[in-house]
Formats: C-alpha cells, structure tokens, sequence
C-alpha cells in the first residue's frame, strides 16, 4: 500500500536562510531592472537629443526666415514720392537707316513730386529740346520748345491736349493680370484698345509704387491708377516706345517744376502746327 510522502518539516535557521535568499534575488531582480530602466532612458535621451536640437535650429532658421519676409515684404511695399524716372526711347516702325534716323532722341528723363512732373527730351545733338511741365493738381501743362534758336511755349489744359492726343482716339483700358519687374519696381499689364481701327492695341505696364497724383491726366491712358514704365504714344505719325531703365528716388529742386521766361508764349494750335513741321 502506498502512503503519500510528507515533506520533513523545516527548521527555523533553514526557514530564516530561504528568506534570506529570497530577498536577495528580488533586490538583485529589482536593481537589475532599475539598470534596464536606467540605460532605456539613457538610450533615448542620445537619441532624441540631436533631434530636439535640429527642430531648433529648424525653428529659429523659419523664424528668421519669416522675419525676413516681413522685412521684405514691407520694402516691397513701401512707395517713393519723389525722384528721377529714366526712360529708353524707340521708335518701332522707323527705319534704322533713314534721314532722320541719328536725329532721333535716345532718352528722355522724368523728375516728379506728388503733384508735379517734368520731362526733359533733347535730339539732334541739342538742336531740338522740348520740356514738359506737368500740374497733376491743377491738371495744366506748360510744353516748351526750343528749335534752330526758336522757344516757345504753350499753356495746356486739358481741352487743349484733345488736340494732341486726337491721332490715336479714344482708348479703353483692359486689365490682365500679368505681372512683371520693371526698373526694380512691380508692374501690372494692361492693354489700350482705341476706336481708330488703322491705331493697333499698345501695352501698358504701370506701378502703385510710385506715389504719384493723377500722373496721366494730360495722355489717352488717363484712367491708367498708376505710373507707366513702359508703353507706348503715337504723335505726328510715329510711334514711340518708353521703356524705364532707371527709377532714382531723391529729392528734386523745385526750380525743375517752373516755366521758362525766356520762352515766348503761343496758343496749344501754334504749338501743334509747329511740332507737326
């Protein structure tokens, strides 16, 4: 017959050295994973560092990235009252080697204020100068000549510059939305269609840059909300093209804006006879 085993029983020293033990392993057991947890941690702090310092180093290259652009973009949107336009003159249609060819004028030079313009045209080696002083507050215009020794000068208002500007006919304005960068400044493009059907279509690129009242008050492109930097007129026949080459802001001696003395005074029908020679 078979009897179930019981265990001999334990004595107190060999109950005390089990416990013992016992405590030792869960020590070793604990500080082992407290060494495991340690190194864990260690290990993704190496890790995540680099990275937490590139996201820096990203952020702050956005933040001045941004303030940049605020910067810039302020410049950009800042606008000059006061300076000197430069402008390359063509004449498309001509022929290059025609009479008139080397007497033709290559530039002409635009000095402004808010309410004033002056533009300065000179051909045939000095012989033949005109000046255009424009009042864009009072919208008159004194236009002087100087020819063989001969000056005059007509006071325009804006009936009179119908007569000028009867050639080319009445223009409607069209605005597209094309952008360009002309002489260092935004330019937005519109088209002028005219009712003469033999006058074809010009382009006209203008800035809000400028700040500049009314400042084509006195040509067929009047409704135009800005400064024209490149278009073209037709007069007496030929057309020619302006193209800004230069737009220096800077202050302009007021004596630029006043008539000539020295020019006789005629009616804007003499004016017109005599350019038409």
């Amino acid at each position: 017959m078979l009897v179930p085993r019981v265990p001999a029983p334990i004595s107190d020293a060999a109950s005390i050295n089990r416990k013992s033990m016992r405590a030792k392993v869960i020590g070793a057991s604990k500080e082992h994973s407290a060494l495991k947890l340690r190194g864990f941690i260690v290990r993704r702090s190496r890790t995540i560092e680099p990275f937490s310092m590139t996201n820096r180093i990203h952020l702050l290259i956005s933040a001045c990235g941004l303030l940049f652009l605020s910067c810039n973009s302020s410049l950009l949107q800042s606008r000059i009252s006061e300076g000197t336009i430069e402008y390359a003159l063509s004449f498309p249609g001509a022929d290059p080697d025609g009479l008139m060819a080397g007497m033709l004028p290559e530039k002409t030079i635009l000095s402004f204020n808010e309410d004033m313009q002056a533009a300065e045209v000179s051909a045939g080696m000095g012989l033949f100068r005109t000046l255009m002083l424009a009042d864009n507050e009072a919208k008159q215009m004194d236009y002087h000549m100087s020819m063989m020794g001969k000056r005059i000068v007509s006071h325009l208002k804006p009936r009179d510059l119908e007569l000028f500007n009867s050639e080319s006919g009445k223009a409607t304005i069209l605005y597209t939305g094309d952008i360009d960068t002309i002489a260092g400044y935004p330019c937005k493009k519109a088209l002028a269609i005219f009712n003469h059907m033999d006058q074809r279509e010009i382009e006209l690129w203008f800035t809000d840059r400028i700040a500049m009242n009314n400042p084509n008050w006195f040509n067929p492109f009047s409704e135009v909300p800005g400064v024209l930097l490149r278009y073209e007129v037709v007069q007496n026949g030929i057309r020619m093209k302006l193209d800004a080459v230069s737009v220096t802001p800077g202050k302009v001696d007021e004596a630029k804006f006043k008539p000539k003395a020295d020019h006789e005074a005629v009616s804007a029908e003499a004016l017109h006879h005599e350019l038409g020679e």
